[in-house]
C-alpha cells in the first residue's frame, strides 16, 4: 500500500500530442478527481516524462453527459495512447472518455512503475 501512495506522490508531466482533441483543461479537471493530483501538462517535450496522443470520441464536456438521451447511434470511442520516448507505452480505448482518464490515470499510478 505504502509503494502506490508513493507513487501518487511522484510528479509526472505530459505534454498533449498536437493531434490530440481532448482540451487540457478536461484532463487538468478530472485527473485529480480519479486520483492523479500530481499530473501536470507541459508544452515543452524535452520537459515532459510522457507524451499523450487523447482523442476523445464522443466529448462529454467538463461534467460529462448530462439528462435523458433520445436513442442515438453508437459513439465513438476514446482513444488515449501514452508514448515514452515515442514508444507506445499504454493504451486505452472505451466508450466514455471519462474512463479513459481514470485508466491513464490507473497506469500512472501503478502501471509506469513497472
Amino acid at each position: 500500500m505504502a509503494a502506490s501512495i508513493l507513487g501518487q506522490d511522484k510528479p509526472v508531466k505530459i505534454m498533449l500530442a498536437t493531434t490530440s482533441s481532448t482540451p487540457a483543461a478536461y484532463l487538468l479537471e478530472n485527473l485529480p478527481k480519479v486520483g492523479c493530483s500530481n499530473v501536470s501538462i507541459v508544452l515543452d517535450k524535452s520537459e515532459a516524462d510522457y507524451v499523450l496522443e487523447a482523442l476523445g470520441g464522443d466529448f462529454e464536456g467538463p461534467h460529462g453527459s448530462e439528462g435523458p438521451h433520445p436513442p442515438r447511434p453508437p459513439r465513438p470511442k476514446a482513444r488515449y495512447t501514452l508514448y515514452k520516448k515515442d514508444a507506445a507505452v499504454f493504451g486505452t480505448t472505451p466508450v466514455k472518455e471519462k474512463n479513459a482518464v481514470k485508466d491513464l490515470c490507473k497506469y500512472l499510478q501503478n502501471g509506469s512503475s513497472k
